[in-house]
């Protein structure tokens, strides 16, 4: 049976694929995965309670022996009569075979209720396959209505490729969304220094790294202990095969009457005789490709980036478009390096949101949408960087803080630990947004660059 319903699954990605006539790499990858869950789907999904509940009295009524099913068949007949399909040729059964032998009788009726009964599962899957999908059909035309609505906006690489970040698959950009992200591109475009500083912060990272080739992969061997219907241990259940070894006696019944024969090849064609099911171990071993671990990648495309950005009331307006600005420059970075990325916003308290592969786009908008407001406090934040930078995760890792840095000094012990972590390939870089920051402040930092609104009103890097 699960072959029919690969085959009305294909059928139905057959429409889908003849309606999308743009399609890519990502979306064909969703498609697929949309096809894996609806088959696991229609395997382990139960069946609606009538339909259940016939089959196991179908079943039960497969273990009377001839003569009691035809005594029974009333009763029988009663009990699925509201809701089945088979009710009214079960009665024209019972009342124009009053001569039939019951062994005949028996095999006849069984064999027309199950049919029945296949022919109310197969419509049961038809319509859930229908539902997906149509709900399926949706969210493509969702996606390609972001990929629309981003094509000024975003670049091309992120538009091609869904792996990490911009995963447009998930969720639904609203207006005001896309109206964010164009205040990013416009303030970008304005300002290209911007860009220049993250794609600058990137190839710092880099060059921290060894030459050094590592295989991707390698192969080895692995015990398997795997489960096969063809080794007789266990007695798993019942199933359809047409293993006569393992036939109930049941279906035997049909070979003792030459008229009835024909419904026994049939269900021998069709692999339907109802059989034992077993099961047994197998211990074997097998090779298999074992993948480096993801921590690794993230050493060799450069670490990850920690970026802080000040949201505290003295950024207000331009200083607070410009760090997200940064920000949006810096996630596209990550992007294309396949780098990890943490973003915290700070005032007096720090909001930390980690960025994985099934982050949105969407989502991280909405958290660049917010603000915090209050004092500037920048210990919390180091805090927390140097916390994480301290993880195996977070080796090389860069932390950039993007700030006015109107603040006060950091007591000697932060101080401290920034120069050890420093000291083992961590970078601390800092972006100051305005001429009145602490300099006492910015003693700690590799790499300072400093807004100057006096004369050239551009960033210039100062360390």
């Amino acid at each position: 049976m699960s072959s029919i319903y690969t085959s009305l699954i294909d059928q139905a990605l057959l429409e889908i694929t003849t309606q999308s006539r743009d399609t890519d790499e990502v979306q064909d990858k969703y498609i697929e995965n949309w096809k894996s869950g609806l088959i696991s789907l229609l395997a382990e999904a139960p069946m609606p309670a009538p339909l259940n509940n016939e089959i196991t009295l179908c079943e039960m009524s497969r273990l009377l022996s001839p003569a009691k099913l035809r005594s029974k068949a009333p009763s029988i007949l009663e009990k699925i009569q509201a809701d089945s399909n088979f009710y009214p040729s079960g009665i024209s059964l019972l009342q124009q075979n009053q001569t039939m032998p019951d062994t005949v009788f028996f095999a006849v009726f069984i064999d027309q209720w199950q049919q029945s009964i296949e022919q109310a599962v197969h419509q049961h899957q038809t319509e859930l396959i229908e539902e997906k999908r149509k709900e399926l059909l949706k969210e493509l035309q969702l996606r390609n209505e972001n990929l629309e609505n981003l094509t000024a906006v975003v670049d091309d690489e992120l538009l091609s490729n869904g792996e990490r970040l911009w995963d447009l698959s998930k969720g639904r950009l609203t207006h005001i969304d896309i109206s964010l992200l164009q205040r990013f591109s416009r303030h970008l475009t304005k300002s290209p220094e911007l860009k220049a500083i993250a794609a600058q912060l990137g190839r710092m990272a880099i060059a921290h790294v060894e030459n050094k080739e590592t295989p991707n992969s390698y192969e080895t061997w692995v015990l398997d202990n795997s489960y096969q219907d063809d080794i007789p241990d266990d007695m798993q259940g019942v199933s359809y095969s047409n293993e006569i070894s393992r036939m109930l006696q049941t279906e035997a019944v049909n070979l003792t009457f030459p008229e009835l024969e024909i419904i026994f090849y049939k269900r021998y064609i069709e692999r339907h005789l109802l059989s034992y099911q077993y099961q047994g171990a197998v211990d074997q071993y097998k090779k298999v490709t074992q993948f480096r671990d993801t921590a690794d990648d993230n050493e060799e495309n450069g670490g990850p980036f920690i970026i802080c950005v000040d949201s505290s009331t003295s950024m207000k307006g331009s200083p607070e478009l410009t760090a997200k600005s940064i920000c949006y420059a810096l996630f596209q970075i990550a992007f294309e390096q396949k780098r990890q990325c943490f973003l915290m916003m700070f005032s007096n308290e720090v909001i930390t949101f980690p960025i994985t592969k099934t982050t949105s786009l969407a989502t991280v908008l909405t958290f660049l949408s917010s603000s915090f407001r209050g004092g500037t406090d920048l210990k919390p934040v180091i805090t927390k960087s140097i916390e994480l930078m301290k993880g195996q995760q977070y080796k090389n890792a860069d932390t950039l803080i993007i700030s006015d840095f109107i603040a006060q000094k950091l007591p000697s012990s932060l101080a401290n630990e920034i120069r050890v972590l420093k000291a083992n390939k961590n970078r601390f870089h800092a972006v100051c947004l305005s001429s009145d920051g602490n300099p006492d402040l910015m003693d700690v930092f590799d790499h300072i660059w400093k807004y100057s609104s006096i004369l050239s009103k551009r960033f210039n890097q100062i360390r």
